[in-house]
């Protein structure tokens, strides 16, 4: 008997994929201009260049001769984080803004004589960048974790603290110290960096974040991060969840004096022989929720690249974490000004990577 002939039809996915798109819902891929005029970049690029100055005061400007600035400091701030977003190198973004002048001009570039914008070069926009230094990117973070703060996009009732090492892009980098890798790491000793950080489990994105060569121990961190928070947020937490690293009497104390909250951290036998006198700060269930910040840096070094970024210094290296955690709560920020909070921690699916035909292009 013949087999009977089915026509031509195009491909038909499975029903798990079915029920996983209606689960998602559909993407915003929300373009670049598109995401400069709707959150108001540019204001907030220029009030962090204002903060950033007020704390850490400009270098004198230069003599009479060389060529003058043509550039301004929050533009190119706009720049670093535009290109963090899209994960572009400096020539690539170059090209971009050469290609798209609505996307210059929302970055404040200025015009030429024949009323064309002026894009930095990629030896600018790097020269620039080093010139500017951390506070200038470190401001910008803080801003943004506080615009989402007040838009209730962050609660900060419930928090993580937890660090993860970066690798140094460079064996010589004088910064970069050999510090222990994490359990899952084929080596043992890794040459990097340290990026202890304080993280919302609600909303699952950064508070505030401090780095360190990779030998640091995390106990000393915990404390300056949690009242950095409150000092730059004036948010008031209710758990602090921490792992084994972080056990002291001196910082379980503090946090329940001091900051009113219940510290939920497993006890640590090395630091403390004597377990009669301490009361039961943690439970499995209550330990198993730090898993979101695992989660966190699973998608923050992966989808951005900071896993081992090509720079070289402490400054560079700070520069980058705080353009990435600025990046991470700017996706957060644009899916619920969007109406989708389900996508607040999903960078590829907020942001037109693809460039699809319905991205608004």
């Amino acid at each position: 008997m013949m087999p009977t002939v089915v026509k031509e039809q195009a491909p038909i996915p499975p029903p798990s994929y079915q029920r996983a798109q209606a689960r998602l819902g559909p993407a915003l891929h929300m373009n670049a201009l598109t995401l400069v005029t709707t959150l108001h970049l540019l204001p907030l690029c220029r009030l962090a260049v204002r903060l950033a100055h007020r704390r850490c005061p400009p270098p004198l400007p230069a003599g009479p001769g060389g060529a003058p600035l043509i550039y301004s400091e929050e533009s190119l701030l706009l720049i670093g984080l535009l290109r963090t977003l899209w994960r572009l190198s400096y020539q690539d973004m170059h090209d971009w803004l050469k290609s798209w002048p609505a996307l210059a001009l929302a970055c404040g570039l200025p015009l030429d004589k024949e009323g064309q914008p002026r894009i930095p070069s990629k030896s600018q926009q790097c020269k620039r960048r080093h010139a500017a230094g951390a506070p200038l990117h470190e401001s910008l973070f803080v801003l943004t974790v506080l615009q989402a703060v007040r838009s209730r996009l962050i609660g900060a009732r419930d928090l993580i603290i937890d660090s993860a090492p970066i690798l140094a892009w460079r064996r010589c980098d004088p910064d970069a110290a050999l510090g222990h890798a994490p359990a899952h790491h084929p080596r043992s000793l890794l040459r990097g960096f340290r990026v202890h950080t304080l993280i919302c489990r609600g909303s699952g994105l950064p508070l505030f974040f401090l780095l360190s060569p990779a030998n640091s121990h995390d106990a000393p961190f915990a404390q300056r991060l949690l009242a950095g928070a409150v000092h730059f947020y004036q948010i008031r937490p209710r758990i602090v969840r921490l792992d084994a690293a972080y056990w002291g009497l001196r910082l379980i104390a503090w946090i329940h004096a001091v900051l009113g909250a219940i510290a939920v951290i497993p006890w640590n036998p090395k630091n403390q022989k004597n377990r009669s006198c301490l009361p039961p700060t943690w439970s499995r269930e209550e330990l198993g929720k730090r898993s979101s910040i695992e989660r966190f840096f699973g998608r923050v070094f992966l989808f951005f690249h900071l896993q081992r970024p090509p720079l070289c210094g402490w400054s560079a290296m700070a520069s980058q974490v705080a353009l990435t955690y600025a990046a991470s709560v700017i996706v957060g920020l644009a899916a619920q000004q969007a109406g989708r909070p389900d996508l607040i921690r999903s960078p590829k699916r907020v942001l037109a990577h693809l460039w699809e035909e319905d991205s608004g292009l």
